[in-house]
């Protein structure tokens, strides 16, 4: 297949490389490179710096995507769900990034361009949305997180239920096994309040929301990472697929000479 032929995937991710630490942007680059090999070579890959191009400059390349990923970072500002700073395990914040990425998700929702959103990403969902967020998850660690992942690299792993009906369960048909999943997590916030217009599609065994979907754009999001080296790639192969089947096709426009 040409690169021409081949769909656009936009990949928004919040920044190139984080200035000074090492250690996130590693890991980082474990999970792209898993993320393109498993859209090689049906996809041409672009990416996006959300944190660099903001709301504008996101929606701008947006208009040549076929789907879009977000992928994971760091916390949404909580100005953006009405809550404030100061919690427990607060991070750096990359606001303009949050205002990029929330402009992807509306793009997505008014153009019906497919979206999937992995973690950092299902949260700019619900908050794009006008959900909110639990801060900080009591004894994340441990629980949906790994307090020494920035240098072991190893993600929780544990199950999840996904709910029958949804569109996940239809983009995971082949990998499930009666409706549960084992993934990879990696967060210490989850949704709180869902936004109007979504549904829960995945929980874990504690409650915590881990898919949610929209009711009428396909829009899908996870809180784990299935582009986890670690994780089956299948997993995240059938979510490519989705995008791919969910897509609208693009129509060759044949030139023509106009005539006096």
């Amino acid at each position: 297949m040409t690169s021409h032929a081949q769909p656009t995937l936009l990949i928004s991710n919040v920044l190139p490389v984080r200035p000074g630490d090492q250690a996130y942007n590693d890991i980082c680059m474990r999970l792209w490179d898993r993320l393109i090999q498993a859209a090689a070579p049906a996809w041409r890959v672009v990416r996006e710096y959300a944190q660099e191009d903001g709301a504008e400059g996101a929606t701008l390349r947006a208009q040549d995507a076929d789907a879009i990923i977000i992928m994971g970072g760091e916390d949404v500002h909580p100005s953006l769900y009405g809550a404030s700073q100061g919690y427990e395990a607060e991070g750096r914040h990359w606001y303009r990034a949050d205002l990029g990425q929330i402009a992807l998700v509306e793009y997505a929702v008014r153009t019906g361009t497919p979206l999937l959103d992995i973690c950092r990403g299902m949260q700019i969902i619900n908050t794009a949305l006008g959900g909110t967020l639990e801060q900080h998850i009591e004894g994340a660690h441990g629980t949906h997180t790994n307090n020494r992942i920035l240098s072991d690299h190893r993600f929780i792993r544990h199950s999840v239920r996904v709910g029958k009906g949804t569109n996940l369960q239809r983009a995971l048909a082949h990998v499930l096994i009666d409706s549960e999943l084992v993934i990879s997590s990696a967060h210490h916030q989850r949704v709180a309040r869902l936004a109007e217009g979504l549904r829960v599609s995945a929980q874990a065994p504690d409650l915590t929301v881990e898919a949610i979907e929209s009711l009428d754009a396909p829009v899908l999001g996870v809180q784990w990472h299935p582009e986890d080296p670690a994780a089956d790639i299948s997993q995240l192969r059938a979510l490519l697929a989705h995008l791919d089947a969910r897509r609208a096709p693009r129509l060759e426009h044949a030139s023509t000479t106009l005539v006096a």
